[in-house]
């Protein structure tokens, strides 16, 4: 699920909902989580939501790890993921080009003279309820945007 490369993908809604990070962290978790369907309607809705952008960092997967915070209160956080273009998960997505531009995005702004401290953003990617294991921002109901499908800096 976290590549787009599992059988559920196709229901997968590629209109961008509008939303906060708020709202977002507000929903409520799923009681049960399948391994193998998506949970609905969360899991099955691309979201999108400005942000402050407090962290990004390679996890030991290669995936890109980013905090977000709420740009009312940044005590509100919660994970966004872009997959390492070249995991077999998303080669056999065929979102590797998508995931590979998303982050060529983030480093050259990211190292540009234009960007600052936590620097507003823009992300839109797909809902996802990862299981809390002591991951850096995450939300109190698990929930992350993973995968990342494109990022903007306002």
């Amino acid at each position: 699920m976290k590549t787009l490369s599992d059988p559920d993908r196709e229901r997968v809604q590629p209109q961008p909902v509008e939303t906060t990070i708020e709202a977002l962290v507000a929903l409520p978790r799923p009681v049960f989580l399948s391994p193998v369907a998506r949970a609905d309607p969360v899991e099955v809705t691309v979201y999108r939501v400005e942000a402050r952008l407090l962290w990004l960092f390679t996890e030991a997967d290669g995936d890109y790890h980013l905090v977000l915070a709420s740009t009312r209160d940044t005590t509100i956080t919660m994970i966004a993921e872009v997959p390492d273009p070249t995991c077999a998960g998303a080669c056999a997505s065929g979102f590797a080009k998508v995931y590979a531009q998303v982050r060529q995005k983030l480093l050259d702004y990211l190292n540009s003279a234009q960007s600052g401290a936590r620097p507003l953003v823009q992300i839109t990617g797909v809902g996802f309820f990862d299981y809390p294991h002591r991951q850096r921002g995450v939300a109190p109901n698990g929930i992350e945007m993973h995968p990342v499908l494109d990022v903007h800096f306002p």
